[in-house]
C-alpha cells in the first residue's frame, strides 16, 4: 500500500531540489505543508518576500486526460482552481507542479512561455502546461521578469 502523504513529500523535495538547481535560489518546502498564515503553498524560498504560490501534486494516474474538457472531476481542473483561488486572496502567482507515477515533473503557469515550444495551453483554466525542467531551463528568467513586472509600475 502506498502511504500517500510519504508520496506528496518525496515530491515536494523533489520540486524543491529541481527550482534549487534551475534557479540557484534556497527554496524549501513550507512548514506544517503551508498551513502556516505568513506562508501559503508547498514550496517557498525563507527570508524573501513571497511571490509565488506553488503547489506540489504526486499522483498515480495523469491529470492530463480526455475528461479535462467536459468532465467536473478532473484533478487538473480541481488543482489549477484551487491553486488559483488561494493565489488570487494573497496575492500571489500561481505555479503547479505535477507528475504521475514513472513520468517526468509537468508544471502549470499562468504565463505564456517564450521560447518553450511544446506545451498545451489549457483555455477552459487559462494556464499552461509543459515539461518542468525544459520550463526551468529555459524560461524562469523570462517568467519572474514578467512577474515582478506589475509591481515595478
Amino acid at each position: 500500500m502506498v502511504d500517500s502523504r510519504a508520496k506528496g513529500i518525496r515530491g515536494e523535495y523533489a520540486v524543491r531540489d529541481l527550482l534549487r538547481e534551475y534557479t540557484e535560489e534556497q527554496w524549501e518546502r513550507t512548514p506544517a505543508s503551508g498551513a502556516l498564515e505568513h506562508t501559503k503553498g508547498d514550496i517557498y524560498i525563507p527570508s524573501t518576500k513571497q511571490e509565488l504560490l506553488i503547489e506540489v501534486k504526486n499522483y498515480k494516474d495523469s491529470p492530463i486526460e480526455p475528461n479535462m474538457l467536459g468532465g467536473k472531476s478532473n484533478n487538473l481542473k480541481q488543482w489549477w482552481r484551487k491553486i488559483s483561488a488561494q493565489a488570487a486572496g494573497a496575492k500571489l502567482t500561481p505555479v503547479l507542479f505535477f507528475k504521475h507515477d514513472r513520468s517526468k515533473w509537468y508544471i502549470a503557469v499562468g504565463i505564456a512561455p517564450q521560447t518553450v515550444k511544446e506545451y498545451i495551453y489549457v483555455g477552459v483554466l487559462g494556464c499552461y502546461v509543459m515539461n518542468a525542467e525544459e520550463y526551468l531551463a529555459a524560461e524562469w528568467k523570462n517568467f519572474r521578469e514578467q512577474l515582478l513586472e506589475p509591481a515595478k509600475k
